[in-house]
């Protein structure tokens, strides 16, 4: 195995210096060092004759003698220039370096070096300029190879860290395995020494991707390992059932004034099935914005209330919280059903309520239960094992059931929530028209103030929504500040609205009831609105500098409106008038579908942007592709083959010190 105490000082090429540095950056041990794996890799072993070059932008490789070189000072400029030129027997090839005085003492005419470049033509004639270079060896570094690229920093060098790693390779080459010998055989894995030593220097692009598929596949594996051992563990737990018949569900749905969609009605029977078993149910529920997440599980608290049970609901925002109690108050006091609001600036309804709406305090002492068995979190919370535990030491192991809006694709999903049973709502509503949106540059902004001018005329009203609370010198980007100032010159007659994060609550909770009531027109926010909200009554969604939100996001902010019969518009507008930029949100413009908006920009962005500003725990992969459903579900199939047969990974000490029952927790601040 590595041996993670080793100093690094006792390693080739560094000294007390470079150590302090590479401990700056968390590298303090050869293990560090081993999986400091390369951000690209660049293939210069093919090596071109001088004769057959040609002026192109990628650069080329050759093999040849320095026939003579010469630094000086430009007479004009009065730059160094040094002049070489590079003779491999096909031809003689001018090279040209700018303001590098130090390569006179570098350079030797007459030896023979790998010169890497672009080549260009200069008064008829090629050149290379500005070549890198290495002598000819047996084991080259820096070229005439694949080569390793390390993410820059301001202190160490690509170059420096080929040097410090070539240092290490002896320890690479002596790596352990530390999985299974019948794993590796059955899933045709390299040996983890021979990948380790392929990734940071390949001897061939084939070699190169059977080391990343190795390496790949034990980052995948290690989130599969600790997602199923949260899965057993959770599976070991005794939960009392919620028992339920189809006369008290019909009794319920009774008193709501619509019908359910059919895709509602399974992930109901789902829900209920999960509950009335005396193991914890742990299940996620996916639906796309506006599809009726919410009163789903509003049935299943009430059901869980007539069972002698309580219930909470917890939410990541105290608006979201009111919103919800305001809205299901009328069903729960039609049914006989005690609801409470507990956050840290509401605290409504009876001590000991049947079902109690909330933020993360729900989860600490001064809220108490007597008999809690069902557990909601909504809106892109994870509840963690300590949570649970926190829980179960009051003395209850409830159910627990876990509501997104962010449509998640099915790959991400099996890596992030495989400990979880995953429902999806799939439709909206029917009576809901399709939100019209359009992208509009700069210069026809006035096309959204028309719409917006005109709704309001009508009786509705808008949301304009930017990414920043105030004006930034880094960022070029909107201000809800900035555009509340704004927009109220451009609207002198309209009631305008600001809402951000750093309003305090009270304030909030007071202008969105303002916003629901119809007592304010336009509401300028930032993306505090993203989640959950609920006002029938709009219908123009203006977002502001929209390149700076994925797609997923957009979608999300796009959902606030079409949340009735009313027809709704969404107009984005970028504030970099870029054809990368413009081309996506256009794409977010042709597609309404949530799972095939998240699809494509979990391929274009990553994991990170389907969950806004995600925090601490989101697993960040080096080299495993979040889109390759394949590859998760062969670590997800050898994760369980393992614990099988190892629950406790007594035989594999080497994975388990990196399974962390926790890793795989989710939260928003």
């Amino acid at each position: 195995m590595l041996p993670p105490n080793n100093t690094l000082e006792s390693v080739p090429y560094i000294g007390p210096k470079i150590a302090q540095k590479l401990a700056n950056m968390g590298i303090t041990s050869v293990s560090d060092l081993a999986y400091y794996l390369p951000r690209a890799w660049e293939d210069l072993s093919q090596i071109t004759p001088i004769s057959a070059l040609e002026p192109a932008d990628e650069r080329a490789t050759i093999r040849a003698s320095l026939a003579t070189v010469s630094t000086f000072r430009s007479p004009v400029k009065r730059m160094y220039l040094t002049q070489g030129k590079a003779d491999d027997g096909s031809g003689k090839l001018p090279l040209i370096w700018f303001n590098q005085p130090y390569l006179k003492t570098s350079l030797k005419a007459g030896k023979e070096y790998f010169f890497t470049g672009k080549v260009d033509r200069n008064r008829g004639m090629l050149q290379m300029v500005n070549p890198s270079f290495e002598a000819v060896s047996d084991t080259p570094l820096h070229s005439g190879r694949i080569v390793p690229v390390y993410p820059e920093h301001r202190d160490l060098t690509p170059k420096i860290f080929r040097r410090i790693i070539k240092g290490i390779l002896p320890h690479l080459r002596n790596q352990e395995e530390t999985l299974p010998a019948s794993l590796v055989a059955k899933y045709q894995l390299a040996p983890l020494n021979q990948a380790l030593v392929e990734i940071h220097f390949p001897s061939s692009l084939e070699a190169l991707q059977t080391a990343k598929d190795r390496l790949s596949f034990d980052e995948l594996l290690t989130t599969q390992l600790t997602i199923q051992r949260i899965r057993n563990y959770l599976g070991k737990q005794a939960a009392r059932p919620i028992p339920t018949d189809n006369q008290l569900i019909k009794s319920i749905l009774a008193h709501i004034p619509f019908s359910l969609t059919d895709s509602q009605n399974l992930v109901l029977q789902e829900i209920l099935q999960d509950l009335s078993q005396d193991s914890p149910a742990n299940r996620l529920l996916e639906g796309d914005v506006g599809s009726g997440k919410t009163i789903v599980v509003a049935i299943a608290a009430i059901a869980t209330a007539k069972a002698g049970f309580e219930s909470a609901i917890m939410v990541p925002t105290e608006v979201l919280a009111r919103q919800h109690f305001d809205k299901l108050s009328p069903l729960f006091k039609a049914t006989g059903v005690s609801l409470a609001l507990r956050t840290n600036a509401f605290n409504e309804g009876p001590q000991n309520a049947n079902v109690t709406i909330g933020t993360h305090a729900l989860i600490y002492n001064r809220v108490c239960f007597t008999n809690l068995n069902l557990v909601v979190i909504d809106e892109q919370h994870r509840f963690g094992v300590k949570q649970r535990e926190a829980l179960k030491n009051k003395g209850y192991t409830p159910h627990f059931i876990s509501l997104t809006a962010t449509p998640i694709p099915r790959s991400l999903a099996l890596s992030i929530f495989g400990d979880l049973d995953i429902s999806i709502i799939s439709e909206r509503p029917g009576h809901r028209p399709k939100i019209i949106t359009q992208v509009l540059s700069e210069n026809k902004r006035r096309i959204a103030y028309d719409k917006i001018r005109t709704e309001v005329a009508s009786g509705h009203q808008a949301f304009i929504v930017v990414p920043l609370v105030e004006d930034s010198k880094t960022i070029t980007a909107k201000s809800a500040e900035s555009e509340f100032a704004y927009i109220k010159k451009e609207f002198p007659d309209l009631r305008i609205g600001l809402m951000h994060g750093r309003i305090d609550a009270i304030a909030k909770q007071t202008l969105m009831q303002d916003f629901m009531h119809g007592k304010v027109d336009v509401l300028v926010s930032t993306t505090v609105i993203e989640v959950g909200i609920d006002v029938p009554n709009a219908t123009v969604m203006l977002i502001e500098s929209a390149e700076r939100f994925g797609l997923a996001q957009l979608h999300q902010l796009r959902g606030r409106v079409g949340r009735s019969e009313l027809q709704s518009y969404c107009f984005v507008i970028p504030s970099l008038d870029e054809a990368g930029i413009v081309d996506r949100l256009e794409e977010f413009s042709k597609l309404t579908d949530g799972f095939k908006l998240a699809e494509l920009d979990l391929k274009m962005r990553g994991p990170g942007t389907l969950f806004g500003a995600l925090q601490a725990g989101f697993i960040k992969y080096k080299l495993a592709d979040w889109t390759d459903a394949n590859a998760i579900k062969r670590a997800r199939d050898a994760a369980k083959e393992i614990l099988a047969n190892d629950p406790e990974l007594t035989n594999s000490p080497e994975l388990a010190k990196r399974i962390n029952i926790e890793d795989v927790v989710l939260h928003r601040e």
